[in-house]
């Protein structure tokens, strides 16, 4: 039960120096301090308007992270549409990047520089990168198998890193916020040379912070240095490292419904202090490091040739306790997880770029090959032999066996899973006029090869599997340019997931299968700056795992025997999803978000069949607003505020367990000295305010496991600049 669940959530221009806003993945494009992006590479690895792409694209911008305070990739997201950007309320973030896309799955929608970012489902040493080292955030929402590979149709979320400047740049911060919170950073880039042939980036990250839930405590230190050599205006190549450590990954535990959705028989409900781990046992340490690099040629003005690739290596050691339910009236049954995990994995892209004309119409063309080999190494373990806790009177210090052994678990597994994919890919963007059309196709294939050894209550459960899968998948889309910014279009786009393991009859399991039609428009004003985009779409999903009903099925899994599954399930996403980003030259600046999710799950042998998925809301809204002052007497502060709503979700298949809808406030005030006090040029101070009123609120993806939403924090920043 604990693992299964561990996998759900395994689920502005004056005295400042300009910032940087990358435009592709190669080295640092200086386009200034923008809130509304104009063009992207994730969408079509090419670069091209955000208009261009036939399908849902947002950009979250440099400006945008800092206007918010963002201190995870969750936080950075919360004012997009189209993602539930944090399902376990926000309160777990700090230790691992989760966001749902359309309602489907988080598992491998996370890439770094264009190149595949997490492996493994239930991944303990899942690797998360820090908002500080992050340039930008592209999230394509839909399939992106025919450009990236094998994934879950509700789309990408790439993180485009900081990369050397050719101008100087010097920054460093310090900030305190509540609940101990306190960082330092900084971020230095610029040329080593006169000619501008040799640059550099060095950014680094310490913080440390205590949290709403007692005993537990958050860690990290990080450094990622970027050296980019330019021999010549047409080529490039940029060297990217990074090396992240976490002595502690705050608060990953659970409680039951009960308590938190509903009073207990006492009639109060769980405090939100409350932790149901132990101090001396519950630990998490991860490290990370990667090394990789992006590099670009372009022969003359219409062949241009592309590699990018990247070593990552990411491990944890976990141990936690999690409630498993509730003993009335106030004790709480609980369990023991063990995990050691580490994961390498190498990825790299290449591909060509071609552009020519065929009578009238234009062609940019896209071939490439890209490969990835991945190997996660497990050992876990599963314990249900742990003292209970109460409630109100939390007794700390028992001693609690760790399960890290067939001897002292009840469940216990050494799991070595490697996987290896090769794709081929073939892209034309042809325009006639102001008609765009993008049509693209990619074949792949997948080895999948999974051993086990593992036991239950002393059984050998040990078992592996060896499967090769190959998938066609594509997109085609036409768009049509008007004058006047407005760019409708329509796409039918496919992708697909390899699924590792077997039915009762031996046979491997088929790749999941998911298709999505879209129609939208988008529009990029000519008189000011912004982007407004709708979208309708409607995604399925084939192949998907359910019960095996057959009498007799008995399968072996890793927590011991039970059902077989059986590949006869399908779901469906269709929505509309609204975005609007403008910056006014009054000062004014505006994002708003509106998402609506119909879901359904509608071939199924369990007692989902008909139901919504697990937190997956129906209404998900957000509207944040910025001023700058104009006026001499206030020259230089600026002041925000945002309103986010979700919808009520579901916390279990059969759709019982309700949870309720909340809506957050957030707010922040920034000073920039500089604009009206010379001497203190490139001084700022930030105030970020998150769920301002601190609403009390609650997620919940089984009835095991609820957790109480990030509560009100509030962080004070002081940066400079020169």
């Amino acid at each position: 039960m604990l693992a299964s669940v561990g996998v759900a959530h395994a689920q502005e221009a004056s005295t400042r120096l300009p910032q940087i806003s990358v435009e592709g993945d190669g080295a640092a494009d200086e386009t200034g301090d923008n809130l509304v992006a104009k063009t992207s590479d994730t969408g079509s690895k090419i670069s091209v308007p955000l208009t261009e792409v036939p399908q849902s694209i947002s950009v979250v911008t440099r400006k945008q992270i800092e206007e918010h305070g963002a201190l995870t990739v969750g936080q950075a997201l919360r004012y997009t549409p189209g993602l539930v950007a944090e399902p376990g309320g926000g309160n777990e973030s700090l230790r691992y990047d989760f966001q749902s896309l359309r309602g489907l799955p988080y598992v491998g929608s996370h890439f770094v520089d264009g190149l595949k970012a997490t492996f493994g489902v239930g991944n303990l040493g899942m690797p998360q990168f820090d908002p500080y080292n992050i340039e930008r955030i592209d999230v394509v929402r839909g399939p992106t198998s025919v450009l990236y590979g094998q994934g879950y149709p509700g789309g990408m979320i790439n993180i485009v890193t900081k990369k050397p400047t050719s101008e100087r740049l010097r920054e460093v911060a310090v900030g305190v916020g509540n609940d101990g919170k306190l960082f330092g950073t900084f971020d230095f880039s610029g040329p080593l040379d006169a000619e501008g042939q040799f640059l550099y980036r060095l950014t680094g990250v310490g913080r440390r912070a205590d949290n709403q839930v007692d005993l537990v405590g958050e860690e990290r230190l990080a450094i990622a240095p970027s050296f980019t050599w330019k021999p010549s205006d047409n080529t490039s190549l940029t060297i990217l490292g990074s090396f992240q450590r976490d002595p502690e990954g705050g608060f990953y535990g659970s409680l039951p419904e009960a308590g938190l959705l509903y009073p207990l028989s006492d009639g109060e409900y769980i405090p939100r202090n409350f932790f149901p781990g132990d101090p001396d046992f519950d630990r998490f340490e991860r490290e990370q490091a990667s090394i990789g690099y992006g590099f670009e040629h372009r022969f003359n003005e219409h062949w241009k040739i592309s590699q990018n690739l990247r070593y990552i290596d990411s491990s944890a050691e976990v141990q936690a306790l999690s409630a498993l339910q509730l003993i009335p009236p106030t004790t709480l049954a609980r369990a023991a997880l063990y995990g050691d995990d580490r994961t390498r994995a190498l990825t790299v892209d290449t591909n060509a770029e071609v552009t020519f004309t065929t009578g009238p119409l234009a062609h940019t063309m896209l071939a490439g090959v890209d490969y990835a080999r991945s190997v996660w190494d497990q050992e876990f373990g599963f314990s249900a032999m742990v003292p209970p806790i109460d409630i109100r009177n939390p007794i700390y210090g028992s001693p609690i066996q760790v399960p890290d052994s067939p001897a002292t678990a009840m469940v216990f597994s050494s799991t070595r899973q490697k996987q290896e994919q090769i794709g081929v890919y073939l892209q034309d963007q042809v325009r006639w006029g102001n008609l765009v059309l993008t049509a693209g196709g990619r074949y792949d294939s997948a080895d999948l090869f999974s051993d086990r050894k593992s036991s239950f209550l002393g059984m050998d459960t040990s078992g592996s599997s060896d499967q090769k899968d190959d998938a066609f998948s594509g997109r085609v889309g036409l768009t049509y340019l008007f004058e006047n910014g407005l760019a409708p279009y329509v796409s039918y786009s496919t992708s697909f997931v390899p699924t590792l393991g077997t039915g009762a009859d031996g046979v491997p399991f088929r790749p999941i299968r998911g298709e999505q039609w879209e129609a939208g428009i988008k529009y990029e004003p000519n008189r000011f700056d912004g982007f407004f985009a709708a979208s309708v779409f409607d995604v399925r999903l084939e192949n998907a795992l359910t019960t095996d009903t057959r009498p007799g099925r008995i399968c072996m899994g890793q927590m011991g025997p039970g059902p077989c599954q059986i590949q006869s399930g399908e779901q469906r996403f269709r929505g509309l999803e609204l975005e609007a980003k403008a910056q006014l030259s009054s000062g004014l600046s505006v994002l708003g978000a509106y998402t609506y999710l119909d879901a359904e799950i509608t071939r199924s042998n369990g007692p989902d069949l008909g139901k919504r998925p697990v937190n997956t809301p129906e209404h998900i809204a957000s509207l944040w607003l910025n001023y700058s002052f104009q006026n001499q007497t206030l020259l230089g502060l600026t002041i925000g505020g945002g309103i986010r709503h979700q919808g009520a979700t579901f916390g279990d298949p059969e759709n019982t367990n309700r949870v309720p809808a909340h809506t957050l406030f957030d707010a922040s005030v920034r000073y920039d000295f500089g604009q009206k006090f010379k001497d203190l040029e490139g001084l700022e101070l930030a105030v970020n305010a998150t769920n301002l009123f601190d609403e009390t609120y609650v997620a919940c993806s089984g009835k095991s496991y609820c957790n109480y939403g990030a509560g009100r924090s509030v962080v004070g920043t002081l940066s400079y600049r020169w």
